[in-house]
């Protein structure tokens, strides 16, 4: 296998890295879409079934929806005072590791143009694929 193979095959890979990416966002995406969804219908059944019940407990429909209404604000109220909690550290989080994700996918540019490097310098395929492995050996327990 030549270098021009080695590359072409990888850009094939990086294609199909790029490819299971994108679909895995996508279908992370569209499935906390859906869990919004039904969690938004949940909440309005139940609001209505709580404006009805506190209604006919108090022989009148507009103070249970008043109330109602006033339960749903204070519990906005509420995510909204603890929003940073909730919601930043966790994006944070998850875009730290997308970070970490992308340094490796950028470390493993750097491999594969370093074991180019190593066959133009006259390394077989085999001593400069057992270069490459070791690197990744190395990075792996580094991890741990």
């Amino acid at each position: 296998m030549n270098s021009k193979e080695y590359i072409d095959l990888r850009l094939e890979q990086l294609k199909l890295k790029g490819a299971e990416s994108t679909s895995s966002a996508l279908g992370a995406t569209l499935a906390w879409v859906l869990i919004i969804a039904v969690a938004l219908l949940a909440i309005s059944v139940l609001s209505f079934a709580g404006i009805l019940f506190i209604g006919k407990a108090l022989d009148n429909y507009a103070l249970g929806a008043l109330i109602v209404a006033g339960v749903l604000l204070v519990l906005l109220f509420i995510l909204i005072l603890c929003r940073k909690v909730l919601f930043r550290s966790s994006f944070i989080k998850l875009l730290s590791e997308k970070k970490t994700l992308a340094e490796l996918q950028r470390a493993e540019e750097l491999n594969a143009v370093r074991l180019d490097a190593a066959q133009s310098q006259g390394l077989s395929w085999i001593e400069a694929s057992g270069l490459r492995l070791a690197r990744i050996i190395v990075r792996s327990l580094s991890h741990k």
